[in-house]
């Protein structure tokens, strides 16, 4: 088998873009992520992570905490794979996902601009929600979008559509669940 089969994701492209992603984010180039890297790359996409959270630790160390497997204070390779597999099966939306976006955007965020196309975004939506879910929020989401130019989205909309708790296309899926 080839390593993208072995490590369960469905086609060669997905192993070809969470290496890319990866890679970005392991600054030192060390084989691992750390608080600074992903702290960097938060501030970067124009993302500020609180400084602590209700746990007393930054909200950086809380999502390496949420992924860090071995408990060795940082992610890498096989905690990285893991996560991103755990997040793309969960049909319960138990699975911690704030890196998880991250990891989609990045996907998404080819060229490293920052910023996500409509129709790209539309793409994790089909993933996360389905095909019929995915139409009624690209109707409700997109309704307000009547340019012809294409909506770019960043990091921080990105989120805004997403977040579990508080995102539209969160409170959207929590209904389908």
């Amino acid at each position: 088998k080839d390593e993208w089969e072995v490590l369960g994701l469905e086609k060669r492209i997905d192993l070809e873009n969470l290496k890319r992603v990866f890679e970005r984010l392991d600054l030192n180039k060390d084989g691992k992520i750390d608080v600074e890297e992903l702290t960097a790359m938060y501030e970067d996409l124009g993302y500020k992570p609180r400084k602590q959270t209700e746990y007393g630790v930054s909200e950086v160390e809380d999502i390496i905490w949420e992924v860090d497997e071995d408990a060795n204070g940082f992610i890498d390779w096989e905690n990285f794979v893991q996560l991103y597999m755990r997040c793309r099966k969960d049909k319960t939306g138990k699975e911690p996902t704030r890196l998880f976006n991250l990891i989609e955007f990045m996907v998404c965020d080819k060229d490293g601009g920052g910023t996500m196309s409509e129709d790209e975004c539309m793409e994790i939506l089909f993933h996360r929600f389905g095909k019929e879910q995915m139409k009624e929020m690209t109707d409700k989401l997109f309704k307000h979008n009547s340019d012809e130019a294409e909506k770019e989205f960043s990091y921080t909309e990105f989120l805004q559509l997403v977040d579990d708790k508080n995102g539209i296309l969160g409170q959207a899926a929590k209904k389908g669940r």
